[in-house]
């Protein structure tokens, strides 16, 4: 459906060679460069940040984290996404060919209104 609201918005890169976890950090800043940048197209703002990981077996890894406050920045999705690497518990001996960045669980003005106060 054309006018449906987006639910993520995300942006990945496939390597020429496989990496290992140390590797990656900047690997990792370019989609999520590209994400952050999508992201300023939206009305909506989003507050999960979901990295990905593609081992060179295929196997497909992601973390989340929802913050207490949306990302304010792009150095802040990347931090909270590097952040997240940290907690794929892989041998240091395992090698990837892809990470991906991802945003979601957007909201608007209009879901501020949707929930009342705590003490309303």
């Amino acid at each position: 459906m054309p006018d449906r609201p987006t639910q993520s918005n995300s942006a990945q890169d496939t390597f020429e060679r496989d990496v290992s976890l140390s590797e990656s950090e900047p690997m990792i800043r370019r989609p999520a460069e590209l994400t952050w940048a999508a992201s300023r197209k939206e009305t909506r703002v989003a507050r999960t940040v979901v990295p990905k990981l593609k081992t060179a077996e295929f196997k497909i890894l992601t973390r989340s984290h929802t913050p207490s406050s949306p990302p304010s920045s792009c150095e802040e999705l990347t931090t909270i996404a590097l952040s997240l690497r940290e907690r794929v518990s892989l041998g240091p001996q395992q090698r990837f060919r892809l990470v991906g960045v991802g945003l979601s669980n957007f909201f608007g003005p209009e879901d501020l209104s949707a929930q009342p106060g705590l003490f309303e």
